[in-house]
């Protein structure tokens, strides 16, 4: 499942290299042409993308076309952003009034020279793209046009009759909203969302509604149509409606023609209408549909059930109510589990049951992971139940579970390269990790995923794919501040099972795959805690050059760390307790935090890192000053220190044009002199 994210990750940085701001790069440097032909390959490279990522799960060609295509834009990616540091660094001498001659880099003093070395570069990436290119024409676009019907996921229709696997603690949810329907309002038509993430049975729920003998005898018609990602246009809507409550194909075409046969046969008849899975979050859509079905009846207290898992789907379709479809108790999971396994007159041994209580507790409260994992237990011995538990929801190959292809679902209805990339990028937390929303945008922001344009900054950009992800389920029990505003979420277990599965070979925290080794090539790396340090930090030194994000409670050698010179991020607490001054050859950090170290002052080389955006030093005691240039750092948005008692600020902090946010913990008078200054 980890090629998954290939084709996300390469879209992000394609489109990102595409729109970067070339222009002034190219008129800088004298390499319009060849940055011109640059953004030329990539423009071309888009137009296989949405192939190769259809059918790289099939076809190991195309795997290995997206993960060189992926390589080459990282590549890119890190040349653009040196060229983009040069400027920055540029503008930076300039408002600094430095009188000396503009040095290019570190160790270019002869422009000419540069700008030879400039282009070299730039004509090593355009030969790499037009290999790349070369290859999808070769072989992806034939195999586009003959087999592109092939590559289409089937969705999976629902029904109102089939038989529901074991159902337990929905009883109360059941008849609270059976008595809603049978007991309606003066409204022609009502709505009742039911939202909840995959995994929980929102299916399953509507159709013990559906069947209710209460129900049953209050409607004239229950319809039932599976909805999908067919909700793109209301008459094929009204099509599978009419063929449901027919039971029958429907011949007739035409909107017009289709509404007025599904007005003969609802005449005078009042109707529950289940639409199942309906993912479609368009106002005008939902709007469209709902008027003209109440102009199909008049009859009052006919009801709609709509399943979702996108809370923004329920607040559409209702404005005022929606049921929030919720988890299962570990003591259900286990009546699931038992019934699944065991008849009713067999007793369990506690053994078993011992062992089937904690499977149990793995199912992280999802009926569906229940049902499942039961079946598999069905005519098990003990050995095979303990092996089970150890092993949790893959198979003896590793392939991930029927629970996470499910939940996979939701994932790749996601509407935008940019949603998956930063959905997947959240499996660098640990799991059951409380993540703050305002952290993980700035996490974003340093990775590049978020980019500036006219009507959005990146903070605005970032709480937005936040919000969406919250809205789908992919986050959960959100908390927020006395505003009103979100603080933090977390990650179900299986969701973040799921964004560990898809970014394993991207992305990787040593805590949530401690019997794993580093993957080569892995771009995001979280050290936390290990039992063999030494051979991370050798894990480290060789893949060092690929890294962009580097989270460690362990110090890490200077030797090592320079060699991390794609950095985006770096994250050292705990063990840290001095930053050495070669960190200004990190000149694509973003994000740096020394939270919770003994640092006591920054290196005056800091103040090169032109591109850092957020700087942290939360609970750092010791830390008795920052860098007196501190206004050279014209990229930084956030800082956040919580300095020594006698902490001393820069008088010019003020400077800092970019800033956005500024917090200072046991500040004193002085400090807020200099605040003021």
């Amino acid at each position: 499942m980890a090629e998954i994210l290939i084709d996300s990750a390469v879209q992000v940085l394609v489109e990102k290299l595409i729109t970067i701001a070339s222009e002034e790069i190219g008129l800088i440097f004298g390499v319009k042409e060849e940055l011109a032909s640059l953004k030329d390959s990539f423009t071309k490279i888009q137009a296989f993308l949405n192939d190769a990522s259809k059918r790289q799960v099939e076809e190991e060609a195309a795997k290995l076309w997206l993960k060189d295509l992926e390589n080459i834009a990282y590549e890119a990616d890190n040349l653009l952003d040196e060229f983009n540091y040069e400027i920055v660094r540029r503008k930076v001498q300039i408002e600094n009034q430095m009188k000396r001659k503009v040095c290019f880099f570190f160790c270019f003093s002869n422009p000419v020279l540069f700008r030879s070395k400039l282009a070299h570069k730039i004509k090593n990436l355009n030969i790499k793209l037009k290999t790349v290119n070369d290859t999808a024409v070769g072989y992806l676009i034939p195999s586009r046009v003959a087999n592109s019907a092939t590559f289409v996921l089937p969705v999976t229709e629902t029904d109102s009759v089939t038989v529901d696997p074991i159902v337990v603690g929905r009883e109360k949810d059941v008849s609270m909203i059976v008595y809603m329907l049978v007991n309606p309002n003066d409204e022609v038509v009502s709505v009742v969302p039911v939202v909840g993430m995959g995994g929980l049975g929102k299916t399953t729920f509507a159709r013990l509604i559906f069947k209710d003998q209460r129900t049953v005898k209050h409607f004239h018609k229950r319809i039932w149509v599976c909805v999908s990602q067919n909700f793109d246009s209301t008459t094929n809507l009204f099509k599978r409606i009419l063929e449901s409550v027919t039971n029958s194909v429907v011949q007739v075409e035409g909107r017009e023609a289709i509404l007025q046969n599904l007005k003969v046969e609802l005449k005078d008849k009042r109707f529950l209408l289940v639409l199942d899975d309906l993912w479609n979050d368009e106002q005008k859509y939902w709007e469209d549909f709902r008027s003209s079905l109440v102009g199909i009846n008049s009859v009052n207290g006919n009801f709609i059930i709509v399943t979702t898992r996108s809370n923004r789907v329920g607040s559409i379709v209702n404005t005022r109510y929606q049921h929030s479809l919720g988890v299962l108790s570990d003591d259900d999971c286990w009546d699931i589990i038992k019934k699944r396994v065991f008849s009713n007159e067999e007793e369990v041994s506690e053994h078993f049951e011992s062992i089937g209580r904690k499977i149990a507790h793995k199912c992280g409260a999802l009926p569906l992971a229940a049902n499942m994992i039961g079946g598999t237990l069905q005519r098990k011995d003990i050995d095979d139940w303990t092996s089970v538990l150890q092993r949790g929801f893959s198979d003896s190959n590793g392939d991930t579970s029927g629970v996470l292809q499910v939940l996979k679902l939701s994932f790749d209805r996601l509407p935008s390269p940019l949603l998956k990339k930063c959905f997947a990028y959240c499996s660098i937390f640990r799991e059951d990790e409380e993540i703050k929303k305002e952290l993980l945008i700035q996490l974003w922001m340093a990775e590049g995923l978020l980019v500036e344009n006219d009507g959005d900054d990146m903070e605005s950009l970032g709480s937005r794919v936040y919000d969406i992800l919250l809205q789908n389920s992919f986050f959960q029990e959100a908390e927020k501040n006395e505003f009103g505003l979100i603080k933090h979420s977390k990650m179900h277990d299986l969701v973040h099972d799921l964004a560990c599965s898809i970014s394993k070979v991207e992305s990787f925290n040593v805590e949530n795959h401690k019997s794993d080794a580093i993957p080569p090539r892995v771009r995001n790396l979280a050290i936390s805690s290990v039992d063999d340090c030494e051979s991370y930090k050798m894990a480290l030194k060789v893949n060092a050059i690929y890294l962009r994000a580097l989270f460690s409670n362990y110090r890490i050698p200077d030797s090592v760390l320079d060699d991390c010179r794609n950095l985006r991020t770096l994250s050292l607490q705990r063990d840290t307790e001095e930053l050495s001054p070669s960190i200004a050859k990190l000149i694509h950090l973003r994000f740096l935090d020394v939270s919770f170290t003994h640092i006591r002052a920054f290196p005056e080389s800091i103040c090169k890192l032109h591109n850092l955006q957020t700087l942290k030093a939360f609970r750092c005691f010791e830390l008795q000053e920052l860098p007196s240039q501190l206004r050279s750092l014209i990229s930084l948005r956030h800082l956040i220190v919580d300095p020594y008692r006698d902490f001393k600020m820069p008088l010019e902090i003020g400077k800092l044009t970019c800033l956005r946010t500024l917090k200072f913990f046991n500040a004193d008078t002085r400090m807020a002199v200099g605040l003021k200054s």
